[in-house]
């Protein structure tokens, strides 16, 4: 009987290294995966694309001919909104990468929570539509300098 006792310790002994060894090969496999994501967006008028490396790190920023024509402040709206729309892919491309490794468990639901309040879009910011029309091109004998502000001012 001990040694039946001992044969089946034996048993469970290795399936649990096994089920370990699963565990860390599927975590180096995600860990890879994450590591060569590559997130991309282009705003709906093509103007811009952008693409992040993993972390959020912007690897890439093109423009279009056509995005000179949007003014400074839509563009730069359109260039936020687009770098947005890319971290929102990087949270999406990450839960898929993840998903095979923790499962519907409360790890992935506490993920999807904190993914999705960090992209989630802010009321608050200016939308490239919204924005107001470029100010008009100033002649030479304009006193101001393209700073802004009255402390800017040339004296």
């Amino acid at each position: 009987m001990a040694t039946e006792g001992m044969a089946g310790g034996e048993q469970w002994l290795a399936d649990y290294t096994r089920r370990v060894g699963d565990i860390q090969r599927r975590a180096q496999e995600t860990q890879d995966q994450i590591k060569n994501m590559r997130a991309r967006a282009s705003s709906p008028d093509g103007a811009v694309t952008v693409v992040l490396a993993p972390g959020g790190r912007l690897e890439s920023l093109t423009l279009s001919p056509a995005s000179v024509q949007l003014g400074h402040q839509r563009l730069a709206a359109s260039i936020t909104q687009t770098i947005q729309a890319a971290h929102a892919d990087a949270a999406a491309q990450t839960q898929a990468a993840l998903q095979p490794l923790v499962g519907e468990s409360d790890a992935m639901e506490f993920l999807k929570d904190q993914v999705g309040a960090a992209v989630a879009e802010d009321p608050a910011a200016p939308r490239a539509e919204d924005q107001p029309p470029p100010r008009r091109d100033r002649g030479p004998d304009d006193d101001d300098d393209d700073f802004g502000g009255s402390i800017m001012r040339r004296v």
